[in-house]
């Protein structure tokens, strides 16, 4: 990034210097001026010790240590140089030693803080209070992650290829770019946030919190149990006395709808749910998904067409020439079935949005567990 001094008539680039050219020491001046104002580059954060190691075992002290407004505890750590080389295994090794602080360790380290730039140390548990918008301390809810900060004059493609990974694998790890400009006598010093990159931060940290849920989500899957579900949606639309009597489910309406249906193989045992009604049904899987312009079912006149006997809705029989939209049946021969008002309907109980499933959800075997109760089955 360039700067410039705008002059009458032209634009004076200022050259950048180095902290050390200026001397401009890590602690006693970098890192003194920096503890001021955390506050106006991280809105968020209260500094509540400098020079932290109050652990056993270690003689390694935390440059800045803050506290966010979530609770989360903040390792700032400051290199002056040009490759910020291994700042970040130093400041993840502080995490870890930090990690178990609690409220109230956290209190006392603000109180000698407080005393060691002049302020009044009974107002750290107030101010800590205030900060983080508890009315008392919230051990539950304090210190349940620790965020990295880093500062240096520059970050290596090494560092910061490391730091890139780092972060997305759950680490929260923000780097600022220091710079120093001389102007006559004055010196200047640019804080620039390039990890993440400040315009896209929002929007890394909705896809990094879609991602935590969705590996929780995985984490907590179970083996699949070899029980099928099934939608059989819009009743409106299909006819459940006919799937009854003829045997069969299906669904329609594009790719999206019936493709799932192919996971269902011949044998197999499905439970039959119909979103906002409950369960209906139980069976056994007989054939593969067929189009409705082909589907047959048993009539007393022998096999027929299901268009032509069945109580078919205007929009599928629209759609029936259409192969991306057409309604796809799957025969099954029921076990048990119910009608729409004896449907079987739970707090509590699986559901899915797909028209075909093979549920690895930890709620699913017992949503099994008790359909067998209900339609006295197996």
């Amino acid at each position: 990034m360039a700067f410039f001094e705008v002059g009458c008539d032209r634009l004076q680039r200022l050259t950048r210097v180095s902290l050390a050219e200026v001397a401009i020491h890590e602690r006693r001046d970098f890192q003194r001026l920096l503890r001021g104002h955390v506050a106006e580059l991280m809105s968020d954060v209260l500094v509540i010790s400098e020079e932290f190691g109050d652990w056993d075992d270690s003689k390694r002290r935390i440059d800045l240590l803050g506290v966010h407004r979530s609770g989360a505890l903040v390792v700032i750590e400051l290199k002056r140089g040009d490759t910020g080389a291994h700042m970040e295994l130093q400041a993840i090794r502080y995490a870890a030693m930090v990690s178990t602080m609690t409220f109230e360790q956290a209190v006392v380290a603000f109180e000698h803080h407080l005393v060691n730039v002049g302020a009044t140390p009974t107002e750290a548990r107030q101010r800590l209070l205030d900060h983080l918008a508890w009315s008392e301390p919230n051990e539950d809810d304090f210190a349940q992650d620790v965020r990295i900060v880093l500062f240096s004059e520059d970050f290596s493609r090494e560092l910061t290829t490391s730091i890139l990974w780092l972060n997305e694998r759950r680490l929260d790890i923000t780097c600022f770019r220091v710079g120093a400009y001389r102007v006559d006598q004055r010196l200047l010093l640019e804080f620039q946030q390039i990890i993440p990159l400040k315009e896209a931060e929002d929007y890394q940290v909705r896809v990094r919190n879609k991602q935590q849920v969705e590996e929780t989500a995985r984490r907590a899957q179970v083996p699949w149990n070899k029980e099928y579900y099934a939608n059989y949606g819009d009743l409106s639309h299909r006819c459940w006395d006919d799937a009854r009597n003829y045997g069969f489910i299906s669904a329609g309406g594009g790719s999206w709808f019936s493709r799932t249906l192919n996971l269902l193989e011949p044998g197999g045992r499905v439970w039959v749910n119909s979103p906002g009604v409950g369960y209906l049904g139980v069976g056994v899987v007989r054939g593969r998904p067929v189009p409705a312009r082909e589907f047959e079912v048993s009539t007393s006149q022998g096999m027929r067409k299901y268009l032509d006997v069945g109580r078919v809705s205007d929009a599928m029989r629209a759609t029936a020439d259409d192969p991306e939209r057409t309604e796809y049946f799957v025969p099954v021969e029921w076990i048990a079935t119910v009608s729409e008002a004896q449907a079987v309907r739970e707090t509590g109980l699986f559901g899915n949005q797909n028209s075909a499933a093979k549920p690895k959800s930890p709620d699913w075997p017992t949503t099994v567990d008790r359909l067998k109760a209900a339609f006295k089955v197996d």
